[in-house]
């Protein structure tokens, strides 16, 4: 029988070691591998700068924001490198707070603008990436595209505005509405005032006419006459007034409904 030796042993521990090892090496890689793929399948923005601002992490959804393809465009490189320079600057006050008083940027809404003018609104967190003494290493920072609330909110706001504006119009009108029986009424008043004295002037021409016998007979038909045009418009003058009264209710009920919507 053969005995096993030290040497034998501390080889045996040695390969289980090693093949320990392995299948670490290789869970960690699954897991890494596991991770980055749903990192670059969200559609949120995922990426994580160094303590200078440099990317060393980015998702696709990142990728399309910076306008590039692959990641190692982006690798080492800061936002000046991809947008507009005043964009840039804002970016990096934001980076600027977390990386230098570990201070958690959350929900922080941002205009986004490639060199070409294209718009897109993100709201933004970024948080300080920290080592095993808490020590600041980077941050990690999360976009996720609004770009379609901010539309509608800006359509809801046009739309808010356009209701605003036919309210006031319909004010208008009805203010308007509600000034028509009061100058019927003056017009009215008018017209029965000069067939108050339409009337006048025929019952004097008629005591007239008859002062004057036989010649003033024609005098006497036009007088008559007169009288007539005076009773009609008289007779008129009350229908008006009837229909402004009618008018003034009607105008009253839609003032109420209005005032109480």
């Amino acid at each position: 029988m053969v005995m096993e030796t030290n040497v034998d042993v501390e080889f045996r521990n040695l390969q289980e070691a090693e093949q320990m090892v392995r299948e670490l090496q290789e869970q960690l890689i699954s897991e890494r591998r596991l991770l980055r793929t749903i990192v670059d399948n969200l559609p949120t923005a995922i990426y994580a700068k160094d303590l200078e601002g440099r990317k060393i992490l980015a998702n696709r959804t990142d990728l399309e924001n910076s306008g590039v393809k692959h990641e190692a465009e982006v690798l080492g490189k800061t936002d000046f490198d991809f947008f507009p320079k005043h964009i840039a600057e804002q970016f990096y006050r934001d980076d600027a707070v977390v990386l230098k008083r570990g201070q958690a940027i959350v929900d922080r809404e941002e205009l986004l603008s490639d060199n070409n003018g294209a718009e897109k609104w993100l709201r933004t967190s970024k948080l300080p990436l920290l080592g095993d003494n808490s020590e600041i290493l980077g941050l990690v920072g999360f976009g996720q595209d609004i770009s379609l609330e901010k539309r509608l909110e800006k359509e809801n706001a046009e739309a808010a505005a356009r209701i605003r504006e036919q309210q006031q119009m319909v004010e208008h009108m009805i203010s308007d509405l509600a000034a028509i029986p009061e100058k019927i009424g003056d017009l009215v008043n008018g017209i029965t005032y000069i067939a108050r004295q339409t009337k006048m002037v025929s019952i004097n021409a008629t005591i007239e006419a008859a002062r004057v016998g036989d010649l003033g007979r024609g005098f006497q038909v036009v007088a008559q006459e007169v009288g007539q045009l005076s009773d009609r418009s008289t007779e008129a003058a009350t229908q008006v007034r009837e229909g402004i009264a009618e008018v003034e209710s009607l105008v009253t009920k839609i003032l109420d409904v209005w005032r109480g919507r």
